[in-house]
């Protein structure tokens, strides 16, 4: 063996630690703090909803997302409630990215062995960080780094050794199942994990190693999913409230699956195309525009190296599992979502091919083409911005006035408006009358609630709502349960002015005679 090789070795892996520290450390710096529309909805309120009991009197303040699991969103919350910098907070958001770009890169470098380069692990290091779902979601509550890094840390789990052991498929499960519990849509990487298992070693081989990965899925799954789900299901008859509902038929919501169908590709047709439209700037597979070729790049790579692997059998294996992942990933996407930032694992992964490949031409035409494609990538790639601010200490800030003994407060708007609901009493609850999920016409079993409450309550009576004209229209919904705006005052907040209105209650006719739904039901 050569005497140099295992300095080499801690050497580069040193290297890989620093840009694995250093790309994301860059990114956050240049982007600035997390504004965006889910941390304003849903990742400060779910946690204190449930940790300050107000499951109990709230309805959807947080619109569709309010009964999310909060166990993700815990340690973010804790750290801006203690007042936190928002610097140190948005740390612990991009420690998944750190986690993810380390594992990447270490699985590059299982890949190749003693023909490991720096130059290899900065081109996949900056194709990495640099695409379109995986740059705006570096350092946000959008939580799709977790899931990441979860998906990168499994197959590195996986390739680390020439064959995994079947300890390694049930921790992979356990991994994967854990965080399909705290993100349900990380359960895409979970058929990942699958179809990896079906191709890795010996095929007669394959039941056991499926059977580890469920059994380890199945139960990362009950860790961190059992007690929310019992707690939805004693309040709704629904484990996974409101999704799923034409399953479960929960009178509190409509019978259908609440599913987020804007993006899925309708027929055959759209879904093999997806790659090549998202060579085109396009707002296809996003609420924001945005373009980026990884997907497509391994797509193509990963068959190529496939096919050039009769020429690097020591790695045959490991690719077919890599290449199995990646497919069988991108299929269950494509199919249950479309959703391009659910798709972040699969941008990362998408370059690791192409480096390999580059990697394997000879000095100096593969440093010169791996600059090149870093730089290429870089340069055509359109990313969107989730909403950045300032670093600001603490991070979230809200000037709520103190409302009266005996207050309810009334939400009827579109926007995100929950994060201002840390600010208030935990005794004055808060009834949302009109979002993305409660809509008067829909007479659910929470909109009866809702309209009974209000119809019942005795003290005073205040709508929250954002300056904005869309506004107005909530105020218009708010008139057919009888209430009038008798003036309004400000409510600054970090993340945008509010408006907190006095409202008058005149009898109105309850229109939704649907009966709330029993607890358990």
């Amino acid at each position: 063996m050569n005497p140099s090789l295992p300095a080499r070795l801690f050497s580069l892996r040193s290297w890989i630690v620093a840009l694995s520290i250093a790309l994301p450390l860059l990114v956050l710096v240049r982007q600035g703090q997390d504004a965006n529309w889910d941390l304003r909805n849903y990742h400060l309120y779910n946690p204190h909803a449930w940790l300050h009991g107000r499951l109990a009197i709230d309805i959807a303040p947080a619109q569709l997302q309010s009964w999310h699991n909060p166990l993700l969103d815990l340690p973010f919350y804790l750290m801006a409630q203690a007042g936190w910098p928002g610097l140190v907070v948005s740390l612990w958001l991009t420690l998944p990215f750190i986690v993810s770009l380390y594992c990447l890169l270490r699985i590059q470098q299982r890949m190749t062995g003693g023909g490991a380069t720096r130059i290899g692990a900065v081109a996949l290091a900056a194709i990495a960080i640099t695409g379109a779902a995986t740059h705006p979601s570096l350092g946000t509550t959008l939580n799709d780094g977790f899931v990441a890094a979860v998906a990168m840390a499994s197959l590195f789990l996986l390739l680390r050794r020439d064959a995994p052991k079947p300890s390694d498929w049930l921790w992979a499960g356990v991994l994967g199942g854990a965080m399909a519990g705290l993100k349900l849509t990380a359960a895409i990487y979970c058929l990942g994990l699958a179809g990896a298992a079906l191709v890795a070693c010996r095929w007669q081989d394959a039941p056991k190693r499926l059977a580890m990965l469920m059994l380890g899925g199945i139960a990362g799954f009950i860790l961190t999913y059992g007690y929310w789900g019992w707690t939805v299901q004693q309040m709704h008859g629904n484990p996974m409230f409101p999704y799923f509902n034409q399953i479960f038929h929960s009178p509190g919501a409509l019978p259908t699956a609440h599913a987020d169908a804007r993006f899925r590709p309708q027929t055959l047709i759209d879904a093999l195309l997806t790659p090549f439209r998202l060579l085109q700037m396009s707002n296809r597979y996003s609420e924001l525009e945005l373009r980026d070729p990884r997907l497509l790049t391994g797509i193509v790579c990963f068959p190529l190296l496939l096919w050039l692997g009769k020429h690097w059998p020591e790695h045959k294996e490991k690719l077919r599992m890599l290449a199995a992942f990646f497919f069988v990933s991108l299929v269950v996407w494509l199919y249950l979502y479309g959703i391009y930032r659910y798709a972040l694992p699969l941008e990362m992964l998408a370059a690791l091919p192409l480096v390999l490949l580059l990697q394997r031409l000879p000095q100096p035409w593969a440093r010169i083409a791996l600059i090149v494609a870093a730089l290429a990538f870089v340069k055509v790639t359109i990313r969107p911005d989730w909403n950045h601010t300032r670093f600001t200490t603490p991070m979230v800030q809200v000037d709520m006035p103190t409302l009266p003994v005996g207050s309810m407060l009334v939400v009827s708007s579109q926007e995100p408006l929950a994060y201002a609901l840390l600010a208030i009493a935990d005794d004055v609850p808060v009834v949302s009358i009109y979002n993305n999920f409660m809509i008067p016409e829909r007479c659910t079993g929470l909109q009866a609630q809702a309209e009974r409450r209000i119809a019942s309550h005795q003290g005073p009576l205040w709508l929250l709502r954002t300056p904005s004209e869309a506004d107005d229209v909530g105020e218009t919904i708010a008139r057919q349960y009888g209430l009038t705006s008798a003036g309004c005052q400000q409510v600054p907040t970090s993340l945008g002015e509010l408006r907190l209105c006095r409202l008058q209650h005149r009898p109105a006719p309850i229109a939704c005679q649907v009966p709330a739904p029993a607890p358990g039901r």
